[in-house]
């Protein structure tokens, strides 16, 4: 082995470079089809929400011209735009409704950098089905091989996103993959892209725009690199590993840069990748679905509960805030998303949430929620760290009478994996009060094939 193939980022280029999609095995094909549909169905969702209408204000406000005549689409939009614009619009519309995809092992998520990403890319530069899968492969799995080596550190003791952070390196990944560099250049896309990445979790405590915002940033990041490669700009050798270097920024002392090539090429991880049902933050999945359960099996109504304990970890209980006044805060609010829950039996989208603001019985049962801090889940936790979500639910009725439900996990997770059925109902229901509702059936068809397109001129546009 060469000195310059020894590099980490070196040895992540020549994976990306050279991977093909008769690489790939059919299950990673599948889980790269369901991501480009949920995806799809968060961004459509998140055009027409209130931040997607603040997204397409500001982009055309600061419309920039496009260089060589590179235009494209923008969802809901005749005119179109340059790919700068469209790939940070996007990003943000596909995060706004906390609906997008994530990683149990790697924290964050990818799918709502580098999905928007790879279709405009697509768009712009006639790629096929084949093609643009195999480039989210080789995003997701740089994704999640560098979120599982600095997270969940990174992510519950210091306040670092990885939705911003490894999202800007696989993204200059997707993005020079498309492009068609060289091993060389996409090894110098990404050590560009680990020198700039960034995004604090801050937003989360009282419910601000950074959420969205930090996939924009990410997926901009990723193209800027890959630009910058293709123009010959460099990206430092140990960029990963380095005494000064992308890991030991996030996770000083405690770096462990071992597992990051380790099956390379041969043990995909898109397939970790888990899904959502619920409009809200994932570390409340599990607790959202106990309740759920205990709902549907006990006959449980906002009208009959008393109150509610949750006994979890120190993760969770920080989620503590049962009057938010935003959207985004309510979807950072453990009492709040249960007490909606329990009235509405499901959060299918984040009206429900905003809906849920001022409703008098979701604010007063959010008040007699207590989140616990129990040493039996942090024990448990202790023993599954990727299982950050688990927690026991206790409803006692007005009557008195109580029920429990623990969940270690929940739904959408590799235990139970949605299929690409379920997350087609999705994408339908997402894109129910949106114009793409008539093209709901075609999109869903077309993704499920996505292989079959010889080229792909935009899923973007009805």
């Amino acid at each position: 082995m060469s000195q310059n193939t020894r590099y980490l980022t070196r040895q992540l280029a020549d994976f990306v470079a050279g991977l093909r999609y008769d690489d790939i095995p059919s299950r990673e094909v599948e889980y790269a089809k369901k991501c480009v549909i949920d995806a799809l169905g968060n961004m459509i969702y998140g055009r027409y929400s209130q931040m997607g209408k603040q997204i397409m204000g500001y982009s055309k406000a600061t419309r920039i011209k496009p260089v060589y005549e590179e235009e494209v689409t923008v969802l809901g939009e005749q005119e179109l735009f340059a790919k700068e614009t469209a790939i940070f619009a996007h990003a943000v519309m596909a995060r706004s409704g906390d609906l997008d995809d994530g990683s149990r092992v790697a924290m964050g998520h990818p799918g709502a950098v580098l999905v928007p990403l790879a279709l405009t890319m697509a768009e712009l530069y006639k790629t096929s089905g084949k093609e643009l899968i195999t480039a989210l492969v080789a995003g997701y799995d740089i994704y999640v091989r560098l979120g599982e080596a600095l997270s969940p550190y990174m992510y519950r003791e210091r306040g670092i996103e990885p939705t911003g952070v490894c999202g800007a390196v696989a993204a200059a990944a997707v993005a020079g993959k498309i492009m068609g560099e060289t091993a060389e250049q996409l090894k110098n896309a990404m050590g560009i892209a680990s020198l700039f990445p960034g995004s604090l979790i801050e937003y989360q405590n009282d419910g601000t725009s950074g959420k969205a915002l930090c996939c924009g940033w990410a997926a901009l990041n990723g193209l800027r690199a890959a630009q910058l490669a293709e123009y010959s700009f460099t990206g430092p050798n140990k960029a990963l590993e380095g005494n000064n270097g992308f890991l030991q920024a996030f996770m000083g002392s405690k770096m462990n840069p071992d597992g990051i090539v380790k099956d390379l090429g041969s043990d995909f991880r898109i397939d970790e990748v888990y899904f959502k049902r619920h409009a809200c933050m994932r570390g409340m999945h599990a607790a959202v679905d106990a309740l759920l359960w205990l709902r549907e099996q006990y006959g449980l109504s906002i009208e009959n509960v008393a109150s509610i304990d949750v006994y979890t970890t120190q993760f969770l209980k920080r989620l503590s805030n049962p009057a938010p006044e935003t959207t985004i805060g309510a979807q950072c609010s453990l009492e709040f998303v249960l007490a909606a829950a329990l009235k509405h039996g499901h959060l299918y989208t984040e009206d429900t949430m905003a809906g849920s603001l001022k409703d008098e019985q979701v604010l007063a049962l959010a008040r007699n929620i207590n989140i616990i801090k129990d040493k039996e889940v942090e024990k448990y936790l202790q023993a599954n760290p990727t299982h950050w979500t688990a927690a026991r639910v206790s409803i006692q009725r007005k009557d008195r009478t109580q029920y429990e439900k623990w969940n270690p996990t929940p739904e959408g997770d590799t235990q139970s994996p949605f299929h690409y059925g379920t997350l087609c109902e999705k994408f339908k229901r997402l894109t129910s009060t949106t114009t793409f509702n008539t093209a709901s059936n075609r999109l869903c068809d077309a993704v499920s094939t996505l292989e079959d397109l010889d080229k792909i001129e935009s899923l973007l546009r009805i």
